[in-house]
């Protein structure tokens, strides 16, 4: 979500929020920019990471920041409402709309949401980081050896987050109740989002949705949102082009740093094999001088033997 830093403060810059909720914390990069602007706003920070790391938890969770090591909704269920949620967590389905499910059962309160991977790949397919978290009933099959790639709607082995520990991605892309961004739509189509709440979505970078009550925010933020989504609807068919262009050249770097890789891990067995094979040779070929200058002086001690018997004769 750092990657929209620039889109996202002069937003809430006018919003002027006085609390705000970051979903998936990661190593904290974006979360340091949010702590400082909370500290700027007089804005109360929340960030939720069942894997928050520890020196971060230590340094930050103070009477100024508040951390929770715990899931989203183990967390949501706790809090009180927010005026922003900024959800980069768990991209899955199952997540996101219990996520808002939590969210707006608050009635009262029309809070603005920021969603990350609401594009390719995971805004219309699923990943799951635990899958056993999951009921089995709300899962997609998975694989663990294999990812997306653009323009296939089948995982291949190269594809992208293949073969990472911790990934379980859906097989099939699209379809009922898979990706980040089908949950949002459901959630306004099925009215868990309430009447009134416009989305739009930024196709780069995996994608950055905004949701927000049109009704109910600052007349110059909502200048600001309509801005953004008019530039986007113009450059939208270009962005997805470039988007999938970065992602498939992305991917064949990785690939091919994969190859270069596993050639550069032959070469050195090789070599360590040319090593061990010259040492050998080095040790062979001292045993050859050896029997060489062995040879020599028996050589030259029947030379001397026949010398004398000749002599003798």
């Amino acid at each position: 979500m750092e990657f929209f830093e620039p889109v996202l403060e002069p937003i809430l810059n006018l919003i002027e929020p006085k609390s705000l909720c970051e979903i998936g914390i990661d190593k904290g990069r974006f979360s340091d920019h949010l702590m400082e602007f909370c500290s700027q706003q007089d804005c109360r920070y929340t960030g939720i990471d069942p894997s928050i790391d520890g020196d971060l938890l230590k340094q930050k969770n103070n009477a100024e920041f508040k951390l929770m090591k715990c899931s989203s909704i183990e967390a949501l269920h706790e809090i009180e409402p927010q005026d922003i949620y900024i959800i980069d967590g768990d991209h899955n389905y199952f997540t996101v709309k219990e996520e808002l499910k939590l969210i707006f059962r608050h009635k009262e309160n029309r809070p603005v949401l920021f969603f990350h991977d609401t594009g390719w790949p995971f805004g219309r397919r699923d990943l799951y980081y635990k899958p056993d978290s999951i009921p089995q009933k709300e899962r997609q099959p998975y694989s663990t050896v294999a990812g997306p790639w653009p323009g296939k709607s089948e995982l291949v082995d190269i594809g992208f987050c293949a073969n990472e520990s911790n990934t379980h991605i859906a097989l099939d892309n699209g379809g009922p109740k898979n990706g980040v961004l089908t949950a949002i739509e459901d959630g306004l189509s099925e009215q868990v989002v309430p009447k009134g709440y416009q989305l739009q979505t930024l196709p780069i970078l995996f994608g950055c949705s905004i949701l927000y009550p049109a009704n109910s925010i600052p007349q110059k933020a909502l200048e600001k949102l309509v801005e953004l989504e008019n530039g986007t609807t113009l450059l939208h068919p270009t962005l997805e082009l470039m988007e999938t262009n970065r992602m498939t050249l992305y991917l064949h770097l990785l690939a091919s740093w994969e190859k270069f890789e596993k050639l550069h891990n032959s070469y050195e067995e090789l070599m360590k094999g040319y090593k061990e094979l010259m040492d050998q040779y080095g040790d062979l070929h001292d045993h050859s001088d050896k029997l060489l200058g062995a040879y020599k002086d028996l050589k030259n001690y029947k030379d001397s033997l026949e010398a004398q018997l000749k002599n003798n004769a």
